[in-house]
């Protein structure tokens, strides 16, 4: 049996097709479109720009899985449909226009369906999974006996660069800014008191983002997927020079978050200060694993 899922994300509209077979799944096919949705909120509200962009998207969806038939299609939003006020007009306005019901996760939701996903390759006992996403960052505490702290924080790499950053680069007095936002929004939840992890565990394009820029940029094998912060700091200080050499090294590896990357950076630094870490596992899989799972889960008890 297959399965499409449509995830659409703040940074990115992504279609993947997956084949069951004996109650597990593996990808036979992806497409990402880079749609930057958080540009087109007013005011709390999507756009009709933005909600013509989504729905132009899903026709194209849709084309692309007449390959696929038969095929069952599952489609989800998270921040950018979540954090607006029109939510509902969205959704009838997309079943209108395309025929696809979309699923609108919580932000708890979607925490706890990336921890879902990530179960699928390997079962992780302790750190803390971290999902910086466009829209909203996710925080799952992990152990042997399960999540723990959950929480979804409503910023993320494309929303912080959209209100503090003026040009792609941001300056020291922009980082700063967003610094303190998020160590705000760490302590509202009362996050900053977490004990220390050894590990942190990142889903989601950011952090996958990280991992290929600093496997080009140390010539690291594509089949790493675990960073030490050494690593990282290292990455980071290219980064940060903000110089040719790191703007081709973005271009050629990333270009899609060339006004993205640095917040998202922003937003890790601080989780890696917070959970005192020593090692970042970049893992494959993440929300859309965890949402094909749980709905096959039900599916499987219906």
């Amino acid at each position: 049996m297959k399965y499409a899922v449509i995830d659409l994300g703040s940074n990115t509209i992504r279609l993947v097709v997956y084949e069951e077979t004996n109650a597990e799944f593996h990808a036979l096919f992806t497409q990402k479109f880079t749609a930057g949705l958080a540009a087109y909120l007013q005011d709390g509200i999507m756009t009709p720009e933005g909600i013509r962009l989504i729905c132009t998207t899903l026709q194209r969806c849709k084309m692309l899985l007449k390959e696929f038939t038969p095929c069952t299609t599952l489609a989800f939003s998270t921040a950018p449909l979540r954090n607006i006020r029109n939510t509902q007009e969205a959704i009838d306005q997309i079943y209108a226009e395309t025929g696809y019901s979309v699923d609108v996760l919580t932000g708890l939701e979607e925490a706890y369906l990336d921890y879902y996903g990530v179960m699928v390759e390997a079962p992780l006992e302790n750190g803390l999974l971290f999902d910086i996403g466009g829209g909203s960052t996710e925080l799952v505490t992990m152990a042997h006996d399960g999540p723990g702290v959950i929480e979804s924080l409503p910023i993320g790499s494309l929303t912080l660069a959209k209100e503090y950053v003026g040009k792609v680069f941001p300056k020291q007095s922009e980082c700063e800014k967003i610094q303190a936002r998020i160590r705000k929004e760490l302590k509202k939840r009362k996050l900053h008191r977490l004990p220390a992890h050894t590990s942190l565990c990142g889903v989601g394009g950011t952090a996958r983002s990280l991992l290929l820029l600093a496997q080009e940029q140390q010539e690291l094998p594509d089949t790493q997927r675990l960073l030490t912060t050494g690593q990282l700091k290292k990455l980071e200080k290219l980064l940060w020079k903000k110089d040719n050499t790191a703007r081709e090294l973005l271009l050629k590896n990333c270009p899609d978050r060339l006004h993205t990357i640095y917040a998202g950076m922003l937003i890790l630094d601080e989780l890696v200060e917070l959970s005192q870490c020593e090692t970042i596992y970049i893992s494959q899989y993440g929300v859309r694993e965890g949402y094909l799972r749980r709905e096959l889960a039900r599916k499987r008890k219906a």
